[in-house]
């Protein structure tokens, strides 16, 4: 399969294009008060307009009750600066989206989805929102990852790779980045491909076994692993009492036949009264 042919209007897709943040004036200012006493109602009506020092107590209180509903009132909020934020982070955008994540939900991930896809959140804010789309699992369009994937910013490479799992269309971008000069997205690239099935990822996922192992690293290479990896698997966890849980579960998700042996080896010795 081929390239998805980008359209026109990706060529600075998400570039830093807008202004510094500057906040327009909040339409409607709710009263003044403390947060804790508004009903749900009266705190969700307050969070598209706040003002940045009554936002961060407004998400708060939301997140405290994990009020659910907020979530189209936290995406306003963030809609509200759409075009601002090139050279800084907007404060509101970024309680909105720290909000998002610790609500959770299949709503919260759709709506950092939308914000990312319809370019709301502007220069630094992006690598913010990238980060809370990969900790929701939200679902990019393959078009906005395609796009991220070719970020100047190295970070927001990472973070299109981690979220580019669901898309296998884009393992042919993902080998190119496994050559990538910053470690993180070439890791993130590898991670993918693993989890994709893609044995082009195999040795880089090998190499950093021996570097740094970690359980991400473990997760993938299980995916993908031969018998000769599968035992490596085995003495790693073997050898390392840190890393022995995340290889058993690496194994316990591999279907490969080997791998139920060797959890079998690395299952605890029972105590005499188990039977």
């Amino acid at each position: 399969m081929g390239h998805p042919a980008p359209c026109a209007a990706q060529g600075d897709l998400f570039d830093a294009a807008g202004w510094p943040a500057q906040a327009p004036p909040p339409r409607s200012p709710p009263a003044a008060g403390n947060p804790q006493e508004y009903n749900d109602a009266a705190l969700i009506a307050a969070l598209p307009h706040a003002s940045q020092t009554a936002c961060p107590a407004l998400a708060e209180e939301v997140v405290r009750r994990r009020l659910i509903a907020a979530v189209p009132a936290l995406e306003a909020l963030c809609r509200r600066f759409i075009g601002f934020g090139r050279e800084h982070v907007v404060r509101e955008q970024a309680v909105a989206l720290e909000a998002l994540v610790v609500l959770g939900g299949t709503e919260a991930a759709a709506a950092v989805g939308r914000l990312i896809a319809g370019r709301v959140i502007a220069g630094p804010g992006l690598e913010l929102a990238l980060g809370a789309a990969v900790a929701l699992r939200a679902r990019l369009p393959v078009g906005v990852v395609w796009a991220l994937l070719r970020h100047a910013v190295p970070t927001i490479r990472a973070h299109a790779c981690r979220l580019a799992r669901v898309w296998p269309q884009t393992a042919p971008l993902l080998i190119e980045l496994l050559d990538d000069l910053h470690p993180e997205t070439a890791e993130a690239a590898a991670v993918a491909l693993g989890e994709m099935g893609r044995g082009e990822a195999r040795p880089w996922l090998l190499r950093q076994l021996a570097r740094a192992p970690s359980a991400e690293i473990i997760a993938a290479l299980a995916a993908i692993a031969d018998e000769a990896t599968l035992v490596l698997l085995g003495r790693l966890a073997r050898g390392r009492d840190d890393l022995r849980e995340p290889v058993r579960a690496a194994l316990a998700a591999s279907d490969h036949p080997r791998a139920a042996i060797i959890l079998e080896r690395l299952a605890p010795p029972r105590s005499r009264g188990e039977r």
